[in-house]
């Protein structure tokens, strides 16, 4: 028998109820405060809520599931923001250097008798390059503006602005508990 069920038996009786009053009282059925008591089920929070109610909360606290202080949550706060912040600048700085999506595009033309061809590439080949028998010659470069640049820069000032009011919120919090 858990020490749970001990003590919801040992009020119970100190109350002078019989177990199908107590569990009509708490709004649960009567096999089920039976099992409490026995040790065979572990109750629910909403369960133990009841109970703190019929029974009253100073004689069921120690049994309550530990709630998380918002105390470790505003802990963590600095740490989130210090991740957010290099993430952005990751973010930023792949946006800035094309690391994932080139925004200049390479010309290159081949001539040979009445055969004229382009490629066109992501990828400077150099002034001439060789491929198979065709010999190409770079003829132009542009630049194109990606959305996806764009996005990531977006994105990257709207991580870096959440990271400076987590920072400020983390801040206020400490001053507020001095």
């Amino acid at each position: 028998m858990s020490s749970l069920g001990t003590e919801l038996k040992r009020i119970r009786a100190n109350k002078k109820w019989t177990q199908a009053f107590a569990a009509r009282e708490i709004g649960i059925q009567q096999s089920y405060l039976s099992k409490l008591e026995n040790g065979q089920f572990i109750p629910s929070t909403e369960v133990i809520e009841k109970l703190e109610l019929c029974y009253g909360k100073a004689c069921l606290d120690k049994y309550s599931p530990s709630k998380p202080s918002q105390h470790t949550s505003f802990k963590k706060m600095p740490l989130m923001s210090l991740l957010l912040i290099i993430t952005s600048l990751v973010m930023w700085l792949c946006a800035t250097y094309e690391i994932f999506y080139p925004e200049t595009y390479f010309t290159y033309q081949a001539k040979l008798g009445d055969f004229l061809a382009f490629n066109v590439t992501q990828q400077y080949q150099g002034e001439r390059f060789i491929e198979g028998d065709v010999t190409y010659q770079i003829v132009g470069e542009r630049q194109v503006s990606r959305i996806e640049n764009r996005f990531l820069i977006v994105s990257s000032v709207l991580c870096i602005l959440v990271s400076v009011v987590i920072g400020v919120l983390s801040q206020t919090h400490k001053f507020r508990k001095l």
